[in-house]
């Protein structure tokens, strides 16, 4: 059976004998939305739980009011020290809808009071560099871009922080000051499965997306992530999850709207209010379209990471391991495919893979006693969570061969290469899956 695979930009096919075939696990997304604004708005105005956003508006720019303030009146200017409303996007790394989703928010908080000027748009860049120009105007929309003030987050110029204290658990909390001092607090983003904690958005906007940079290295330190818990669709119990929760909670969103989208980036559902509760039914509707079941473990998972923009590079391309291994035999092996057009990823990310000689090495190392945790390790260390499990087959026509041998993987030419390779390991009565979109579904084995 010949099967389609997101691969780059262009995807890529492997052909698998339909007697080894377990099963193809992909995610069935449901229909876009047909009014995708006007589910927005109606999200808005009953949203999951809590009041609806014109209520919470409202209700600060009275509490505002009646400290003296200015009154806001939307036909006048307005002094954005005397009342702000700030509100959090993803970056380009999250692709969400964010005309069809700012559009109706700006028009509710523009009907409460609040003009213009008292807006900011906030971009969650957590430890990413900024956006300016043309990445602006794609992220938002040309109209919105040119008509509401945009700022990026700078996780490590701390004058734009704001320090926080601590959670329970000791990880320092320092957040953008724009979203600490704001009066409304309004954060967006799309929930889909994350390699670390669970599910992205909800939570993750604040933490890590406005978060300082010795937050989010505390948040990802082996202490957390060493845990079993930590791991695609599980929430109950994972420590990345509760501890990003944590951190929010310091400075929460006074309404979250998050949407679930299609491989085109298309809402399929909206999901607003209050941050857990709308958090939740997100995560419960997704679930119903990505978690896929197989009637027991594969040896061979073939796999992807979900094609371009998730595969550009080696740093962002584990996460297309971390989904199977729910159904990976024991000893198993993942041929895993990733375009790496632009190439290992970031400098402090390529380090580390130059400077370890095994995964091994690598893991004693960031476990020490004492050992600070450096930038970006988190991608090596859920590599190695993978490695520990199976073999790592892998298959990049971008990626030079010499840069893939410092990988920590068994570089192949094909994909056809890689699977003969697995099935000369476990045998011609191998069981094969195959996630065309690895980190977008959630495999189980049924009754386990």
């Amino acid at each position: 059976m010949e099967i389609e695979l997101a691969y780059g930009r262009e995807g890529a096919r492997i052909e698998v004998p339909e007697a080894n075939l377990a099963g193809v696990l992909a995610p069935e997304w449901p229909a876009p939305l047909a009014r995708p604004r006007e589910a927005v708005l109606q999200a808005l105005a009953e949203p999951v739980v809590g009041p609806s956003l014109a209520e919470v508006v409202r209700e600060h720019v009275a509490a505002r009011a009646a400290t003296g303030a200015q009154a806001l009146d939307s036909a006048l200017p307005c002094d954005a020290r005397e009342f702000t409303v700030v509100i959090l996007v993803s970056d380009l790394t999250r692709p969400c809808p964010n005309a069809d989703v700012l559009g109706p928010i700006l028009s509710v908080v523009r009907l409460a009071g609040v003009p213009a000027e008292c807006v900011t748009i906030l971009i969650a860049t957590g430890l990413h560099g900024p956006l300016v120009g043309d990445d602006v105007r794609d992220l938002l929309g040309p109209e919105i871009a040119s008509s509401y003030r945009v700022v990026n987050h700078f996780s490590g110029r701390s004058s734009t922080l704001a320090s926080l204290g601590s959670t329970a658990s000791g990880t320092p909390v320092a957040l953008a000051r724009e979203w600490v001092d704001a009066d409304v607090r309004i954060a967006t983003g799309v929930v889909e499965p994350h390699l670390m904690a669970g599910f992205s958005g909800g939570r993750k906007a604040v933490c890590p997306g406005i978060a300082g940079q010795a937050t989010v290295r505390a948040w990802h330190a082996p202490r957390f992530l060493e845990d079993e818990r930590v791991m695609p669709g599980v929430l109950e119990g994972n420590p990345e999850h509760e501890e990003a929760l944590a951190v929010a909670d310091l400075a929460p969103p006074h309404f979250t709207v998050n949407v679930t989208v299609d491989r085109e980036v298309r809402a399929t559902g909206v999901f607003a209010g209050e941050m857990r509760g709308s958090h939740e039914a997100a995560v419960a509707h997704l679930r119903q379209h990505v978690a896929r079941p197989v009637d027991g473990p594969c040896d061979i998972i073939v796999t992807t990471s979900g094609g371009w923009p998730l595969d550009a590079t080696f740093y962002g391309a584990e996460k297309g391991l971390l989904t199977g291994l729910p159904i990976l035999a024991e000893g198993g092996t993942f041929v895993w495919a990733a375009a790496c057009e632009d190439g290992l990823g970031s400098d402090s990310f390529a380090d580390l893979v130059m400077r370890y000689r095994t995964l091994e090495e690598f893991l004693s190392a960031i476990t020490a006693e004492g050992a600070s945790v450096e930038r970006d390790q988190w991608a090596l260390e859920n590599l190695s969570k993978a490695a520990r499990r199976a073999e790592l087959v892998f298959w990049s026509d971008r990626l030079p061969r010499e840069v893939q041998t410092h990988c920590f993987v068994t570089p192949v030419d094909s994909l056809a290469a890689g699977l003969e390779w697995a099935f000369q390991k476990h045998g011609r009565e191998a069981r094969v899956a195959v996630m065309p979109y690895g980190p977008y579904v959630l495999p189980y084995v049924e009754g386990a």
